[in-house]
C-alpha cells in the first residue's frame, strides 16, 4: 500500500513497466485516446484525466505533475473552461475540477451538434453568397484530369465514403479488418452500402468467422480472409471509378486514421483486381 501511495504522487501518467500504476496508466491512455475523439488535443485530454483522478489541483500542481509548460497549462485549463468541462473553484489559488467524464462527453458530443446546426443554418446564405458572383473560369476542351485528396480523421473520410455509397450505381467493394468494418459498422456506412442500389460485397482480412454485427446482412456478399496478412489494408472502391484508400486504418498504433481519395483509373484497376483475387482466396461466411 506504501509504494502505491509513494508511487500515486509521482504520476499515473509517469509510471514504468513495473509499476504497480502502469496498468492504470495504459487505460488512461486508451481514454486520452478516446478524447481525441470528442475534439480534444492530446494535452488537453491529458490535462482533463489528471483532474479528473487527481481531484481539484491548481495550475502549478498541473504544470509539476504534468511536467507541461507553464503558458501552455494555463492556456489549456482555459480551453477546458470554455469547453466547459473544466470549472474554477473561488479559492486562492485558483483551482480546477474536472466535470464528471459522463458529463464531459455528453457536453462535448452536445457543442459539435450546435456547431455543426449553426453551419447548416449558414449553408442556404454561403450558397446564394456564392451564386451572386459571376464564375470567370474560361471554359476548355481539356480531357478530365485525374484528383486526389488526402483525409485525416474518421469525420470526413467517413462522409466521403458515404457520398461515394450514396452515388453508386453498379458495385461497392469494401476490404478492411475486423476493427475497420466494425468502425464502418457504427458509423452506418455497412448499413448505407446493402440498402444501396448497387451491388455491395466485402472482405474481412484477419478473421476466422463473421463478426455478429454482420448476421442481418447477405452472408453470400460478405467472405473472411483467417491469415493477418492484410490487416493494415483498408479500401473502398465504388463503380470502379472512385477509391477511398487507407494510408493509416484502424489497426495503426496512433489511432488516428489516414486516407487518400482517388478517381485515378491507374490507381483503382490494380487494387479491384487484388479484391477479385482476395474474393476468390477468401472464405464465404455460412
Amino acid at each position: 500500500m506504501k509504494q502505491m501511495n509513494d508511487e500515486m504522487q509521482i504520476g499515473v501518467f509517469s509510471a514504468g513497466e513495473d509499476s504497480t500504476l502502469y496498468e492504470y496508466k495504459i487505460k488512461l491512455e486508451k481514454v486520452q485516446n478516446e478524447l481525441v475523439k470528442f475534439g480534444l488535443t492530446n494535452n488537453q485530454a491529458k490535462v482533463y484525466i489528471y483532474l479528473g483522478k487527481y481531484g481539484p489541483k491548481s495550475a502549478p500542481e498541473v504544470v509539476k505533475s504534468l511536467g507541461m509548460p507553464r503558458t501552455e497549462t494555463y492556456f489549456i485549463l482555459n480551453t477546458l473552461q470554455n469547453k466547459g468541462i473544466v470549472s474554477a473553484e473561488f479559492s486562492f489559488p485558483t483551482r480546477y475540477v474536472a466535470l464528471p467524464i459522463e458529463q464531459a462527453i455528453s457536453t462535448l458530443i452536445n457543442t459539435e451538434k450546435e456547431n455543426l446546426n449553426i453551419l447548416a443554418k449558414e449553408e442556404k446564405n454561403i450558397t446564394e453568397l456564392w451564386k451572386g458572383v459571376p464564375t470567370f473560369a474560361i471554359e476548355t476542351t481539356e480531357i478530365k484530369q485525374d484528383r486526389l485528396q488526402t483525409m485525416e480523421g474518421t469525420g470526413q473520410i467517413y462522409s466521403k465514403i458515404k457520398e461515394m455509397i450514396k452515388t453508386a450505381r453498379e458495385q461497392i467493394v469494401i476490404f478492411g479488418s475486423e476493427k475497420d468494418i466494425s468502425r464502418f459498422y457504427h458509423s452506418e456506412i455497412i448499413e448505407l452500402s446493402y440498402d444501396s442500389l448497387a451491388e455491395a460485397r466485402m472482405i474481412l482480412s484477419d478473421s476466422l468467422r463473421m463478426p455478429h454485427f454482420l448476421e442481418e446482412f447477405d452472408k453470400n456478399k460478405i467472405r473472411v480472409m483467417p491469415t493477418g496478412e492484410n490487416n493494415n489494408q483498408c479500401f473502398v472502391i465504388k463503380d470502379n471509378n472512385e477509391i477511398m484508400l487507407f494510408l493509416r486504418n484502424a489497426t495503426h498504433p496512433s489511432h488516428n486514421v489516414f486516407a487518400m481519395w482517388s478517381n485515378s483509373r491507374s490507381l483503382i484497376d490494380p487494387i479491384h483486381k487484388l479484391f477479385e483475387y482476395s474474393w476468390e482466396r477468401s472464405q464465404a461466411c455460412y
